[in-house]
């Protein structure tokens, strides 16, 4: 039996299988962080109801307040007695929840924990309704008045015709848009195109004026479409700032929101369950496909996602060949001799070296070094501003292939 055992040991195969079961645990554990962050993260975007209830607050008035219950926990009644709150003595625990406020250029604060000992009859008003900002956060009131062009609509389906207005100032941010990102960025880069093109002859000592005067009255010319698109955009923007809401909060105080300034406007509480799912696919389907905004807090992650696919796809590409080929040649027909062993040496202690190591070393050689020297030897005319002596793809992209 002893013996049976030891040539298992000797065998290897308790090492296979111990791997076996690393690699599996590891497995599990990642698939359960991912799970996770799906149970918790996908969430928010369900449209929760809105609850509105009266709530005193500690050693102040009583208030209303009005948000989403995002999160729920029990804490000591003991601890809370401590800090002056009256709980009576009967009770060992109480519930306390987060309430997402928003209404933040209001009060300041976003989420607010409340006690339920503190709390008041909750109600579902259904006229309440939500409004997704461009900055600032959400909101949360009631609508009271639309007013275009500062006069005041009168309309019995006052949230319809709101979302009308909505549709119309984003098919007018769409063609602003268009004109400063398409329409301008096509003139500013010709006009540095231009600026470049002129430092490019005066290094080059270049004394006869005609290219010089060629620059200036194509300089012209781009300055000409530059007002045009210009005067179109000043009426693009008195045109977008043109309608207004007037809006409640829950607290009673009124406020007036430009359209210009609003992304959506829902009552979640007035939706049924066919509504609530077509809303969470949309907000899902933004949130994968649309750019981040209000300081990576709004928005989407579609830039993160494209800039990864596409650096490990770059890298791919410069990996596969030496890669494969270097592994292929060194394994099968490379003679076992001094270079051989100092190649596998260096791969094994490169194995062990830390990423940011290599990150480090993708600054300085690829990005101060290489592309320094590039900018110096063919874009000295633009310098000291860089053109590749600056992190980007292609050298993270490199960078990760050597890792690799």
């Amino acid at each position: 039996m002893k013996t049976s055992i030891s040539q298992w040991i000797k065998s290897g195969a308790p090492w296979v299988w111990l791997t076996a079961g690393a690699v599996s645990i590891s497995l599990v554990m990642v698939i359960g962080l991912l799970l996770l962050i799906a149970v918790r993260g996908l969430g928010q975007f369900w449209p929760s109801d809105v609850v509105s209830f009266h709530y005193q607050e500690h050693q102040g008035e009583k208030t209303t307040l009005l948000g989403e219950m995002v999160d729920h926990e029990q804490v000591k009644a003991r601890r809370l007695r401590d800090r002056g709150f009256e709980i009576p003595e009967a009770i060992e625990t109480v519930d306390r929840f987060l309430l997402k406020r928003g209404n933040r250029d209001l009060t300041g604060l976003d989420f607010q924990w409340v006690l339920q000992t503190s709390m008041g009859e909750i109600n579902r008003p259904r006229d309440v309704i939500v409004i997704e900002r461009e900055e600032w956060g959400n909101f949360y009131g009631y609508l009271n008045a639309l007013k275009e062009s500062g006069e005041a609509v009168e309309d019995n389906e006052m949230i319809q015709r709101v979302q009308v207005n909505i549709q119309r100032k984003q098919m007018i941010a769409d063609e602003i848009r268009h004109i400063e990102k398409d329409l301008i960025g096509a003139v500013n880069y010709k006009v540095e195109k231009l600026r470049l093109n002129e430092r490019r002859l005066t290094l080059d000592d270049v004394t006869d004026r005609a290219p010089y005067e060629a620059i200036e009255q194509q300089r012209v010319d781009l300055d000409k479409q530059y007002a045009v698109y210009q005067e179109q955009l000043v009426g693009l923007y008195k045109d977008i700032n043109r309608d207004s809401i007037t809006v409640v909060s829950g607290s009673g105080k009124q406020i007036d929101i430009p359209i210009s300034k609003v992304r959506r406007i829902y009552q979640p509480n007035a939706m049924n369950i066919w509504q609530k799912m077509k809303f969470y696919v949309i907000k899902l389907g933004e949130f994968i496909f649309d750019e981040p905004r209000e300081a990576n807090t709004e928005g989407g992650i579609f830039p993160a996602i494209f800039g990864t696919v596409l650096m490990v796809m770059i890298m791919a590409v410069l990996v596969t060949p030496f890669g494969v080929v270097a592994a292929v040649y060194l394994h099968e027909y490379a003679h076992k001799g001094p270079l051989t062993r100092t190649i596998r040496i260096a791969v094994n202690n490169l194995a062990g070296v830390p990423s940011v190591v290599y990150g480090v070393f993708g600054l300085g050689f690829f990005v101060y070094f290489l592309g320094g020297n590039i900018d110096q030897l063919f874009y000295s005319e633009a310098l000291p501003s860089p053109t590749f002596g600056t992190p980007g793809l292609l050298w993270s992209s490199l960078t990760l292939a050597i890792l690799t």
